[in-house]
């Protein structure tokens, strides 16, 4: 959708603070815009400036893409692109250039909606969850750099991440190849398995927050939810159900404190369902959800009718068992299962006497097998 004139005006406004445009050039549009209300006539000040040669054609589409977006100025960087919006804070793609080397320097940069930032314990979570990106090193999670106010605002900056989310990925090209998911659901399962080593649960796991890079690397990207593992925070404790609705555990779902890495397999496991399947194992608004993974179980027709292969049903129900004692223990399991089936395709392909047994428990059997032989060679 266009940006209407009051959008246009307040972008115009900022062009000039920002010295992409002078007063002087921008006073005769403003005044062209005022006479062409009053005589009721449509106006568009990007069209004007670009048929004037104030402006080039992409550079008023790069200025006007935000939509009147409140772009804040940071000092010293220079705005390229909105990455993305959450609950309670804007992304955005910041450049700056060495004025010695001009190199250029390229990162993201999570900025505190002000209504936000009004809460001082919305501010102690966003630093938190700053300095835990900082502090942590792992291939598949987003590097951290530094937080804190500036120019009235409450922000992070993060490693620049091109590529997109697994949530846009489904939404432009439906559900993903098998052996696609597991590669993604593997180099999540390792992040997982470094935060579990450095006491984290995520608590919010889903495609939303899990980026595959132009060279297909998949990175972790949102802790705003995480936790110490096992820990009482104030909201879980208080029984305040804290992550997304569709992807939460049965335990997660029961508001319970104390939540470790199964709770993260869980949702792990609804994002792979998701991938595969190309829909949600549970639809319906926010309490049906809720309700849902607590009380329901997956849908056999679903499932069986996706027409997805023994072993990928079998990590599905594995992962999503309402039980927490009979999912994977940890993501170390899952890695095993998971690299022990890459390992070991043919085998599973190979046919096999019929004993009987359901598709999800012959995979079962063929994984312990497979993962034996991987021990006795070790």
């Amino acid at each position: 959708m266009a940006p209407d004139l009051d959008t246009e005006m307040r972008v115009f406004v900022r062009l000039v603070r920002r010295g992409v445009l002078t007063e002087d050039a921008v006073r005769p549009l403003f005044q062209q815009v005022a006479a062409a209300q009053a005589a009721g006539k449509p106006v568009s000040l990007a069209g004007m400036a670009v048929k004037r040669g104030l402006i080039d054609k992409a550079a008023a589409l790069l200025y006007l893409r935000t939509d009147g977006e409140d772009v804040p100025e940071l000092p010293g960087w220079t705005y390229v692109s909105k990455l993305g919006e959450g609950g309670t804070a804007h992304v955005f793609r910041v450049q700056r250039k060495d004025a010695r080397t001009q190199e250029v320097t390229t990162r993201a940069v999570k900025i505190l909606k002000p209504e936000i930032a009004a809460d001082p314990a919305e501010v102690k979570a966003f630093l938190a969850e700053a300095r835990l990106l900082a502090s942590l090193e792992h291939d598949n999670i987003v590097k951290g750099d530094k937080a804190g106010r500036l120019a009235g605002r409450w922000i992070s900056f993060m490693e620049d991440i091109p590529g997109e989310t697994l949530l846009e990925r489904i939404q432009s090209g439906g559900c993903m190849a098998e052996d696609d998911a597991l590669y993604v659901i593997l180099q999540t399962a390792r992040a997982l398995e470094y935060l579990r080593s450095q006491g984290v649960v995520h608590r919010d796991i889903k495609p939303g927050n899990i980026m595959v890079t132009e060279d297909h690397a998949v990175k972790l990207i949102d802790l705003g939810f995480a936790a110490q593992s096992g820990g009482e925070d104030g909201a879980q404790a208080e029984g305040t159900t804290r992550g997304t609705a569709a992807y939460l555990s049965p335990e997660q779902a029961r508001g319970e404190g104390g939540l470790d890495v199964r709770s993260d397999i869980y949702s792990l496991g609804a994002t792979l369902y998701q991938l595969v399947l190309g829909a949600l194992p549970f639809e319906g608004d926010d309490a049906d959800l809720v309700r849902a993974a607590v009380l329901e179980g997956l849908s056999a027709e679903a499932t069986k009718g996706g027409g997805l292969s023994p072993y990928v049903h079998y990590f599905i129900e594995k992962m999503m068992a309402k039980d927490r004692d009979h999912r994977y223990q940890d993501p170390a399991e899952l890695i095993a299962d998971i690299e022990a089936q890459i390992e070991g395709r043919r085998a599973l392909d190979m046919p096999e006497e019929d004993t009987g047994e359901a598709d999800a428990d012959k995979a079962r059997r063929k994984l312990d097998r497979l993962r034996r032989k991987r021990q006795r060679r070790r």
